[in-house]
């Protein structure tokens, strides 16, 4: 859903629905058999962002919220899912009667059908009702200042998993056509309009906690813990690059090692990872969209790649707090989800 505001100086609010032709696409020979045809349906509110001091370094962005209703291809296998996607659109290029857009979206998602050693033993991707939702399209989009009505044509992917939360967790891909329809409100002009930025901080600490399966056999869980530290060096109010150290406490290192053996008891070193990483965030609003390339100096097993990745949103409720969510990966294979807690000081 996009938003081209009818006057120029004016805030515009869009009111929409969304189509998704598309197609489960197996990436894991464990997952060829639920591929089949999907079919999306979404209802989307979305508002023009033009007095904030961040809009200025994007072009004509908008903030939505989707609710989102898929058809996930096989009932009996895969189910529907159902979902709800804050997200973020701008435009790369304008021309005189339209434009090119990006829209990027995550949120939460219901998925009605799931692994079930006994029901459901075909569904090798999915171990939970529970699952994190990943959206990118690429839109072109009719435009005119005569008509309230604007229309999209565009491509993309949807992404369902639930970062190991729940095993198995393959996740599926879907991309898919994407058709749209929008009718834009204008609204008031606020004669005081409040600019809401963050202002410049050096340094951040943050903890936060995950959970994860490792066996199909052996359904233990495991509780992660997770504290580090921050450097972030200000290219602009848009973006920043970052730097810092992270502990993580994992039993899994020894659980892989030793699954018979009790986990009561280990020492630091047998459950301890340190870590240093740099990245990058991006500000959109009072959200930070957090990439991270991190190595281990020290991990308890060869269990882990010796690097890692992370991408986080990190949502400020004032000038120093905030909290945070965020995926580790090692090279496309997600370790685990962490929520936490963070400060700049």
């Amino acid at each position: 859903m996009s938003v081209v505001t009818l006057a120029q100086d004016n805030p515009t609010v869009a009111i929409g629905i969304n189509y998704y032709p598309g197609f489960l696409v197996a990436h894991r020979e464990d997952s060829k058999n639920l591929e089949a045809h999907t079919h999306g349906i979404e209802l989307q509110i979305s508002k023009k962002q033009s007095v904030q001091p961040w809009a200025d370094y994007y072009s004509k962005p908008e903030i939505y919220l989707g609710l989102l209703y898929m058809d996930l291809g096989i009932p009996e296998i895969t189910g529907e899912a159902f979902a709800i996607m804050p997200g973020f659109e701008t435009s790369l290029k304008s021309m005189k009667h339209s434009e090119i857009r990006i829209r990027f979206s995550t949120g939460l998602a219901y998925l009605t059908k799931k692994f079930d050693i006994y029901t459901n033993r075909r569904n090798q991707a999915i171990g939970s009702h529970l699952n994190g939702v990943m959206q990118g399209f690429a839109t072109w989009e009719t435009r005119s200042d005569k008509s309230p009505w604007h229309l999209q044509l565009g491509i993309g992917l949807t992404h369902f998993s639930n970062g190991s939360y729940r095993v198995p967790n393959l996740g599926v891909n879907m991309p898919s056509l994407y058709f749209g329809g929008n009718y834009l409100i204008e609204q008031k002009l606020d004669k005081n309009p409040i600019k809401d930025t963050l202002n410049p901080t050096n340094w951040q600490l943050y903890f936060a906690y995950g959970f994860k399966e490792r066996s199909l056999t052996q359904t233990t869980g495991f509780h992660i813990w997770n504290l580090g530290v921050t450097k972030t060096r200000r290219i602009n109010l848009k973006r920043s690059w970052r730097y810092g150290g992270d502990i993580y406490i994992d039993k899994t290192h020894h659980f892989i090692d030793y699954p018979d053996e009790p986990l009561t008891g280990l020492t630091p070193p047998e459950v301890t990872e340190l870590g240093l990483y740099v990245g990058h965030q991006l500000l959109i609003s009072r959200v930070y969209f957090v990439t991270d390339i991190g190595f281990y100096p020290y991990k308890p097993s060869n269990n882990k790649f010796i690097t890692y990745q992370r991408l986080a949103f990190n949502y400020h409720f004032n000038q120093h707090g905030y909290v945070m969510a965020a995926l580790k990966t090692h090279f496309g294979i997600a370790d685990h989800f962490t929520w936490g807690v963070g400060y700049r000081i």
